[in-house]
């Protein structure tokens, strides 16, 4: 034990000692007993204090010596003396500063007044307090107080949010303590409750009978004490909870195989309900399991990569403050189609073919077939464009199996080829291909060359294509049934299905029929081919002359008929003056069917033509000879304009119509101009009338378009076209057009260039010269390079002279030279070569460049001796633009090197 705390104990030992002792009795009373008292402060034999106050009381003696005042003294109700705070049994850590002090102690000042310090005034401290004294240690004194306590309003029980359920009792705790006792009443929406079927007034509670939503609101406690005036009310904030209800869910659920697939559970409830999952089997958690998640908040459970063990009965609970609800749910796993068994399929032509496919999935699959030439699947059952094709299916549950077989009756070559066997359930579908042959005996159903040609000896190739499965086997015979085998001139390539003969026809012998031969286990067929020797066309039997012009002869003829194999493809005519020879005619070549004109004949001449087939075998012999003469010359032709075939043309523009034509033949002068004349005209009683004082005429150079400007929109007008040469006018080509209404949107149409070629290059040369100087300018200011510089440095050095050479050596005149200067060594070196002998010195300088280090400089420059005596230096001072290296040698005088 400490010292402090051995002080204090024996310190208390001391007072209960001393209280236990009594006080000597007095053998009579001092002169001034009567008038020895003790105050209490403040006043008044009964006190009302609140609880929960620090409250002090202060005994003070009225006596004339308070030095003689020993023992004073406080009692509580139980008359317990209460220590002073120095003697108060307090916990050890209580004794330090910043601790809580006792709930009542007393303390003792210097005019000896003693006072009674309530650190928080508590209910069970009320009573009768007693102040004691001793004066003169013979007179004893004592005063009481009565310490009435009041309570105020408190809330011990009143939370301020209360949650009550949906269709239950609920009682609205509000319990309040106070002192005196309190009265409670309740409001609600600022109405005052009184007991009835659906609120009942407790002292502590407000009972509401079969909560309803509407209860939801703010009450209010209402606690008042009559006797003290105080008055408090309490908002106790309602919120009436519903227990979750679980939406009804569609079960059983399906979820596929292998896919990620989520499972909703919906709940009602207020406030809304966290979601758990458990699988009903193993009453395992799915929140923490493998392969699953849980969402609290939406109730979505999520089960990843499904897989056939996650099949089975699934508990989804919502829970909320109010309560709980399940539901169970059937899960199925779907397992998509898989084909099992596709198999290629062969069957004879004419025979029965079964295309059968198995698969499996959970529900057994639909199958079908689709053959890939055909967009739509089979339908089940006879297909209702083909009754001979039959699709049926059979399912076994159990084994979860489907076996669909596609059936054709009479199988056709048509029938060959890909299917489709396709599965489907509500997983997904599988697809597979298999192919069913249709084997038949040969065909030559692609043959479509029956006949072939030859001239000449030329060697000719005849093929045979045998379609048939399995593949035809190919032998020739020639005129029906002979042999080719040893015929030399004669050649098979291949055997089959496709084979070549060549074949080289020396003489008419070979030209007859070929035989094909085409067998296969299933027949053979055959196919005749013919080898006929083509011709020259015969000769053009039918010319006549369909139109003539001073320079232009235009025929009709009638090419010679052929067979189809060898068509016409080209007409020849031969043509020359009556006075020429058939070796001076000129020749000309027409594609069948073309215009058959021919050009630049002399006016007023006589011609001879003569006219020839020729085919892909030659031309023919010439034949239909023609005599015409040319007519002499004379004013063109009429122009013809180009329009539609309407009754007048439209304008696609409200102010302008382009005018086109062809050129017109020009009668042996050429055409130097057209003329166009165009007026106004109107539609009066069917008939167009020109209209007066409207007509304009514009020469055109020999050209074929024209734009008419500044007409009237939606205007009619009638165009003639007169084309000119030396020998007149033309009859004039006409038209008729119509502007458009409206506004044009078009750009002008400029008749011809709007400037020469020379001034655009004279432009082009203008703008390039001025970016050279500009170029120029900017390597001058910037970097002191360029043609201008160098003008500028040229004029600004001053002429090099002997006296200047004097001042100073080699090494004083190697770099102020123009040449050394850093730019324009960049361009090219120099090289200084002195020269020293006979009395004088002479320095070369000389130029050299990347690509010739021997070119001299155009000029050179010399300097007065630097050294005079009897032998010769040779100095070389060479500069690239980076460095300078200087080689000196010195020569005997009169050495010869």
């Amino acid at each position: 034990m400490s010292a402090a705390e051995t002080s204090i104990c024996i310190s208390v030992l001391c007072i209960y000692v001393l209280r236990a002792t009594p006080p000597p009795r007095a053998i009579g009373p001092p002169a001034y007993a009567n008038e020895a008292s003790l105050e209490i402060l403040p006043s008044g034999e009964i006190q009302t204090k609140s609880i929960g106050r620090s409250t002090i009381l202060t005994c003070k003696p009225k006596v004339d010596d308070t030095k003689l005042i020993s023992d004073m003294q406080w009692l509580d109700p139980q008359n317990h003396v209460i220590e002073s705070l120095k003697l108060a049994v307090l916990p050890i850590e209580s004794t330090f500063p910043g601790h809580s002090k006792p709930p009542m102690y007393t303390e003792l000042h210097q005019d000896n007044s003693l006072s009674l310090f309530f650190n928080s005034l508590q209910e069970e401290q009320a009573g009768k307090y007693t102040c004691k004294a001793t004066y003169a240690n013979s007179v004893y004194l004592n005063k009481s107080v009565t310490i009435d306590t009041i309570v105020a309003i408190t809330w011990d029980n009143a939370p301020t949010n209360q949650y009550p359920i949906l269709g239950e009792d609920f009682s609205i705790q509000c319990k309040v303590r106070a002192r005196p006792s309190p009265s409670v009443d309740w409001l609600y929406n600022g109405e005052l409750i009184k007991t009835n079927d659906h609120y009942i007034i407790d002292t502590y509670a407000l009972k509401i009978k079969n909560v309803q939503e509407s209860d939801d609101g703010i009450y209010i406690c209402r606690a008042s004490v009559l006797t003290t005036g105080e008055f408090r009310e309490r908002s106790i904030r309602v919120e009436v909870h519903v227990r979750p209800t679980i939406l009804e869910l569609n079960s059983p659920v399906d979820i596929i195989e292998g896919e990620n697939e989520s499972i909703q559970c919906k709940a009602h409830g207020k406030p809304p309900p966290k979601f758990t999952w458990v699988k009903s089997l193993t009453q395992q958690d799915l929140s923490n399991a493998d392969g699953f998640g849980v969402d609290p908040d939406t109730g979505v459970l999520t089960i990843t990569n499904v897989k056939r063990e996650d099949a089975g009965e699934y508990e989804c609970t919502a829970t909320n403050a109010a309560g709980t609800a399940s539901t169970n749910i059937r899960v199925n796993v779907i397992v998509k189609p898989k084909i099992m068994e596709f198999l290629n399929t062969t069957v004879v032509q004419d025979k029965e073919a079964n295309i059968v496919c198995k698969a499996f999935g959970r529900p057994p699959p639909q199958i079908t077939f689709r053959k890939h030439t055909s967009e739509k699947p089979y339908v089940k059952g006879a297909q209702p464009d083909d009754d001979r094709i039959v699709l049926t299916s059979s399912q076994d549950d159990i084994a979860g199996e489907t076996v669909g077989t596609l059936t054709i009756h009479e199988s056709l070559r048509s029938n060959d080829g890909l299917y489709e066997c396709i599965a489907q359930n509500a997983g997904g579908e599988a697809r597979r291909n298999g192919h069913l042959t249709i084997e038949f005996p040969p065909s030559f159903v692609s043959m479509s060359n029956q006949t072939m040609w030859s001239w000449d000896q030329r060697p000719v190739n005849i093929s045979c294509l045998a379609e048939s499965i399995p593949n035809a086997t190919i032998r020739w015979t020639m005129n029906k049934d002979q042999k080719i085998d040893n015929n030399e001139m004669i050649k098979q390539i291949d055997n089959g299905p496709f084979s070549t003969l060549t074949i080289v026809p020396l003489d008419k012998r070979y030209y007859t029929t070929y035989t094909c031969i085409a067998s296969n286990v299933h027949g053979t067929r055959e196919n005749i081919i013919e080898l006929r020797e083509a011709t020259r066309p015969g000769e053009v039997m039918q010319v006549k002359m369909s139109d003539i012009t001073a320079t232009t002869i235009i025929f009709d003829l009638m090419p010679p008929s052929t067979d189809s194999d060898l068509p016409v493809r080209y007409i020849v005519v031969q043509y020359k003056e009556d006075m020429q020879t058939w070796t001076e005619a000129q020749n000309k070549t027409w594609s069948v069917g073309s215009l058959y004109v021919i050009k630049g004949l002399k006016p007023q001449t006589p011609y001879e033509f003569r006219f020839a087939a020729k085919n892909k075998v030659g031309m023919g012999n010439w034949g239909a000879f023609h005599r015409e003469t040319t007519p002499g010359k004379t004013f063109p032709n009429e122009p013809k304009i180009v329009t539609s075939d309407n009754e007048y043309d439209v304008s696609k523009y409200n102010h302008q119509y382009e005018l086109s034509w062809l050129d017109p033949a020009d009668n042996g002068e050429p055409i130097d101009m057209y003329q166009i004349r165009y007026c106004q005209i109107k539609r009066v009683s069917g008939e167009w009338k020109e209209l007066e004082n409207t007509c304009e005429t514009v020469d055109v150079k020999s050209r074929t378009r024209h734009w008419l400007k500044n007409l009237y929109s939606d205007t009619f007008y009638k165009v003639e076209l007169t084309a000119h040469n030396a020998m007149g006018f033309s009859k004039p080509g006409l038209a008729k057009f119509k502007t458009a209404r409206g506004v044009d949107t078009t750009v002008v149409h400029h008749e011809g260039p709007l400037i020469s070629s020379a001034a655009i290059i004279g432009i082009v040369i203008a703008v390039l010269f001025i970016i050279i100087i500009v170029i120029d300018v900017i390597c001058c200011c910037a970097h002191k390079t360029g043609i201008i510089y160098y003008i500028c440095e040229r004029s600004r050095r001053k002429p090099v002279d002997e006296e200047d050479a004097k001042l100073g050596s080699l090494y004083g005149w190697r770099f102020p030279l123009p040449y050394c200067d850093q730019k324009m060594a960049n361009v090219a070196g120099v090289t200084a070569i002195q020269d020293s002998g006979s009395g004088k010195n002479t320095i070369r300088l000389v130029k050299h460049t990347a690509i010739d280090e021997k070119e001299p400089l155009k000029e050179e420059k010399k300097i007065t001796p630097i050294i005079d005596s009897g032998l010769r230096r040779e100095t070389s001072v060479t500069f690239d633009g980076k460095r300078s290296v200087s080689k000196t040698g010195f020569v005997g005088k009169d050495s010869a090197v």
